[in-house]
C-alpha cells in the first residue's frame, strides 16, 4: 500500500538521482538458522555494492554482526544469549576481526578494499571530530575503498552509545552528506497494522510513506529477529534522523538476492520513507541536528517558543525558565517548551550556571549579572536547529 506522500518523485527517480548510499546491513541478514553464517547472502550483496560502485554510486556499509560472529567463535555459550554491556563488548572484540576479514575477502574479489572505520558516541558530538570523520570518509571513497562502518563497542561507555546500528547508520548519513539510508533486515518492509490487529498480526507491506505521516507511528511494529538489537521502532527513528539530513530512507530484504541491484533500477521492494519537503538541514545544522548529542537542557516560556519556532529568533535569556544539567559555554544543548517538549538543539553562549543566573532577566542585564556579555542571547539562531 502507498501512503500519501508531500514528494511527487518516482520510487526510481529518487534513486537513480542517489550519488552516496550509506547501507546498513542487520546482524540477521548474516546469518542463517540463527547460528551459521550466510555466505550466499553475503556475497550477492558484495557483488551488489559493486555493481552499485560501477554505476557510478558511493557506497558506504554500516555493519552488524561483531557480536553474532563473536558468539559463534566460543560456539554459542547459553549464558551469553543476553549478555550485560561487558559481556557485549568482549564479544564484539572477538568478533570484529573475522567481520573485517569477511568483508576483505569478498570484496577482493571485485579488486576493491575495506576500510574499516568504528565510530564511539563522542566522535560525533564534537563538531571538529565530526568534520574529521567527514574527511577520513571522503578519502577512503577516493582510494576506492568501501568504508565498513560499526560502533566502537569495546571502549563505548552505556552512555556513549549509539543504542543500535539503525540509529548510527542515520548519523552517518549527517556525517558522509549521503543522499539514501537503506536498512537491510529480516523483514520485507513496514506491515500494516491496525489497533485491532493483536501484537505479532500485521497486513500488508507498505510501499511508501511520508517520515512526518503520523500513520508511521501506529504501524511501526517489532522484527521477528532476537539476534540483533533494533526493531522496526528503531528503524522509523534512523528514518526521521536520516530526513534531517534530506535523506529518504528503505527499509528492504536483506536476503533477497540481488536486493541493492533491484533498489537501484526502482523496484516496487520494501518500504520507502521520504523526507518532508523542505525539512532538510544544511551546514552547521547537520551536525547539531544528526550528530551532536546534547549535554544539558534550557526551558523556555510560551512567547520564547512561538518566536523560535515561527519567526527564527535567538533564544534570549527573558524567555529562559529553567536550566538543566551542568554545561560550559559552547556545548550543545536541547531546548525545550515548559511542557518538556523538544524544540531544537543548539550551542549554549553561556555556561549553565551564568544562565541560571541572567534567566528571565533582559539582555542589557547581562553583564552586570554575570561580568560579561557576549552575545545578547543564551542560544544563537545561527547556532541552533529546530527539530520538526
Amino acid at each position: 500500500m502507498q501512503y500519501e506522500v508531500k514528494r511527487h518523485m518516482t520510487r526510481e527517480s529518487l534513486i537513480r538521482d542517489a550519488e552516496h548510499w550509506v547501507v546498513k546491513i542487520g546482524s540477521s541478514v548474516f546469518l542463517r538458522d540463527d547460528r551459521r553464517v550466510d555466505r550466499p547472502t553475503f556475497a550477492s550483496l558484495m557483488r551488489d555494492v559493486d555493481l552499485l560502485g560501477r554505476a557510478g554510486h558511493r557506497v558506504t556499509i554500516v555493519s552488524s554482526g561483531a557480536v553474532a560472529l563473536g558468539r559463534e567463535r566460543l560456539g554459542w555459550p547459553d549464558d551469553l544469549v543476553d549478555p550485560d554491556i561487558s559481556g557485549q563488548q568482549a564479544l564484539a572484540a572477538l568478533g570484529q576481526s573475522r567481520l573485517m576479514e569477511m568483508y576483505e575477502d569478498e570484496l577482493a574479489h571485485y579488486d576493491r578494499g575495506a576500510a574499516q572505520i568504528l565510530f564511539s558516541r563522542a566522535d560525533l558530538d564534537d563538531r571538529e571530530r565530526f568534520l574529521n570523520a567527514r574527511r577520513a570518509l571522503s578519502r577512503a571513497h577516493d582510494f576506492g575503498a568501501i568504508p565498513i562502518i560499526n560502533e566502537n563497542d569495546s571502549v563505548a561507555t552505556e552512555e556513549l552509545r549509539f543504542g543500535d546500528n539503525d540509529r548510527l547508520a542515520a548519523m552517518t548519513c549527517g556525517v558522509e552528506q549521503a543522499d539514501v539510508l537503506v536498512i537491510l533486515s529480516d523483514v520485507p518492509g513496514i506491515l500494516e497494522r491496525t489497533p485491532e490487529q493483536g501484537e505479532g498480526l500485521f497486513g500488508n507491506r507498505i510501499s511508501r510513506i511520508a517520515v512526518d505521516d503520523p500513520k508511521l507511528d501506529d504501524v511501526a511494529g517489532p522484527t521477528d529477529s532476537d539476534i540483533g538489537t533494533g526493531g522496526m521502532v528503531s528503524k522509523v527513528i534512523a528514518a526521521r534522523i536520516a530526513a534531517r539530513v534530506g535523506a529518504p530512507t528503505i527499509i528492504a530484504p536483506g536476503k533477497r538476492t540481488g536486493i541493492l541491484e533491484t533498489l537501484r533500477e526502482g523496484r516496487d521492494v520494501g518500504t520507502l520513507i521520504e523526507p518532508a519537503e523542505g525539512d532538510e538541514l544544511a551546514g552547521k545544522e547537520v551536525w547539531l541536528g544528526a550528530g551532536a548529542r546534547p549535554v544539558g537542557c534550557i526551558r523556555c516560556d510560551e512567547g520564547a517558543r512561538e518566536a523560535l519556532l515561527h519567526q527564527g529568533a535567538s533564544l534570549l535569556p527573558s524567555g529562559v525558565t529553567e536550566v538543566e544539567g551542568e554545561f560550559a559555554e559552547g556545548s550543545v544543548v536541547g531546548i525545550e517548551d515548559e511542557s518538556g517538549e523538544r524544540l531544537g538543539h543548539g550551542v549554549s553562549v553561556y555556561s549553565a550556571d551564568d544562565i541560571r543566573a541572567i534567566a528571565g532577566r533582559q539582555s542589557d542585564d547581562i553583564e552586570e549579572t554575570i561580568g560579561e556579555r557576549l552575545l545578547d542571547c543564551v542560544v544563537h539562531r545561527d547556532s541552533m536547529v529546530i527539530l520538526d
